[in-house]
C-alpha cells in the first residue's frame, strides 16, 4: 500500500512519533491537549492497547512497560484494568497479554451497515477478484493511513496488508490521494514536522518536488509508489468521495514489480483501481 521508493513517491510501514503518546495515536504533528480537559490515566489506557497495533503477539507486562515508557507499577495498574474490564486476556501459564474479543465491539461501533465503506465491499472483492492482487480500503488518520479493509492476494508471493496497519501518510499512494485537497500550508506543515527517517523516502526531492507529488495526485487522481515493504512492490491508490465530493476513503492495490513493473500497473491495473474508486464515489 506504500512504498520506500518510488516514481511518484516513497514510503514505509515503520509508524513514526515523538513521544509515547504520538506512537499511540498514530500522529506526528499535535497540538497540545487542554489541561484543563485532558484526562492522562485514558492516554495511558489507550497507549497500552496501541502497542497491539504493532505487535500483533503477545506481550508481557514487562514488554508492556518498557513499549509504553510506563513504570512498571503504573503499567500493571492498567493493565490489570483493562484485563478485569475485558480489553486484554491473559494466558495463564505465559502471564502474558493478548488484546480480547471485547474490542470487536468496539470496530463494529465503528461500521454502520449503511456506511459507504461497507456498501464498497463487493467493488473491493471484485477488483482483487480480477487481478489476484491485495485490494484496501484506506482512510486517513492524524499523519497516518490505516487499513480499514484488506482483501489479500491468492498470490503466494505478494504484500498482505492486515486490517488495522498503519503507514506514514505523506509518503504513500494512499496517503496522497487522501491529502490531495488539503492546503499546501497544511502539507507543508505536516513535512516540517517529519522525522528525518520517514523524510529520507523521499530521496532527494526538495521541498518543492514533494508538494508537487500531492498536486500531481489532485490533477491525475491517483497516486503510484514503488519498492513497497522492501518487497520491490508497486502500489496504486485513487480516492473514494462523497456525495458532496470530499475525499472519504482511497482504494488501494498493491502488486509486486516481478508481475507488473510500473509500466504495466499504468497500463493494466491502474484503470481497474480508477473504475472501482468511481463506482463507489457514485
Amino acid at each position: 500500500m506504500t512504498a520506500s521508493s518510488s516514481s511518484d513517491a516513497t514510503a514505509s510501514p515503520t509508524a513514526s512519533a515523538t513521544s509515547p503518546a504520538a506512537c499511540a495515536a498514530g500522529s506526528v504533528v499535535r497540538d497540545e491537549p487542554d489541561a484543563r480537559l485532558f484526562v492522562a490515566s485514558v492516554e495511558k489506557g489507550m497507549r497500552i492497547l496501541a502497542l497491539f497495533e504493532q505487535h500483533t503477539g503477545p506481550l508481557s507486562l514487562a514488554e508492556i512497560a518498557a513499549r509504553s515508557g510506563m513504570g512498571r507499577s503504573a503499567a500493571q495498574r492498567f493493565v490489570y484494568t483493562l484485563h478485569w474490564l475485558g480489553y486484554l486476556k491473559r494466558d495463564a501459564a505465559t502471564r502474558q497479554y493478548l488484546p480480547a474479543n471485547k474490542l470487536f465491539g468496539l470496530v463494529r461501533g465503528m461500521t454502520s451497515p449503511d456506511s459507504q465503506r461497507d456498501r464498497s465491499y463487493p467493488i473491493l472483492a471484485e477488483l482483487a477478484r480480477e487481478t489476484r492482487e491485495t485490494v484496501s480500503w484506506v482512510e486517513l488518520d492524524g499523519d497516518d493511513v490505516v487499513v480499514v479493509v484488506n482483501i489479500p492476494s491468492t498470490h503466494i508471493t505478494s504484500i498482505n496488508l492486515s486490517m488495522g496497519s498503519r503507514f506514514p501518510a505523506l509518503t504513500s499512494s494512499s496517503g496522497q490521494v487522501l491529502l490531495s485537497q488539503a492546503p499546501l500550508s497544511q502539507i507543508l506543515e505536516r513535512l516540517t514536522h517529519l522525522p528525518p527517517d520517514i523524510r529520507a523516502r523521499f530521496g532527494d526531492r526538495d521541498t518543492e518536488e514533494i508538494l508537487a507529488l500531492f498536486e500531481k495526485a489532485r490533477r491525475n487522481g491517483y497516486s503510484l509508489t514503488e519498492k513497497n515493504l522492501d518487497q520491490n512492490g508497486v502500489s496504486i491508490s485513487a480516492p473514494v468521495t462523497d456525495a458532496s465530493g470530499h475525499i472519504v476513503g482511497a482504494v488501494n492495490l498493491s502488486t509486486l514489480a516481478q508481475r507488473f513493473d510500473v509500466d504495466a500497473v499504468r497500463h493494466d491495473l491502474l484503470p481497474r483501481v480508477l473504475q472501482a474508486a468511481r463506482a463507489i464515489s457514485a
